[in-house]
């Protein structure tokens, strides 16, 4: 569904957003985005901004909860085969540019860690 102010689309699991594939965070520019699971498991990788330095946050996603990305913050989403995620976002987040910031060797493994155990809990 498109309107002129957001649109809503459903994110199919896609082997770009399996664990072994983490290697970057995405940033949108100028545009918030909002997620929630609809089916599956997903980890949603945040950025966590503070006053030295920003911080890494694996928040293993809830069903019924809603996740908000505010413009500006880097984020990333590993699914598990068969997960669906609803997003809501202006329609021209996409097209008015976001960027990728690769992630340190040190920062992969932590997460592919957490990811890891969470997704065998």
């Amino acid at each position: 569904m498109i309107k002129d102010s957001w649109q809503v689309c459903i994110a199919n699991y896609s082997q770009y957003n399996e664990v072994d594939r983490l290697d970057s965070l995405i940033i949108n520019d100028n545009n918030s985005l909002a997620l929630s699971l609809l089916t599956g498991r997903a980890v949603l990788i945040i950025q966590k901004p503070c006053e030295s330095e920003p911080s890494l946050e694996a928040i293993a996603m809830v069903r019924g909860t809603s996740y908000v990305i505010p413009e500006n913050v880097g984020y990333n989403l590993i699914m598990e085969k068969g997960c669906q995620v609803i997003g809501v976002e202006r329609p021209n987040t996409h097209s008015e540019g976001g960027r990728r910031i690769p992630l340190t060797t040190g920062e992969i493994e932590r997460l592919k860690k957490n990811i890891n155990k969470e997704f065998k809990s």
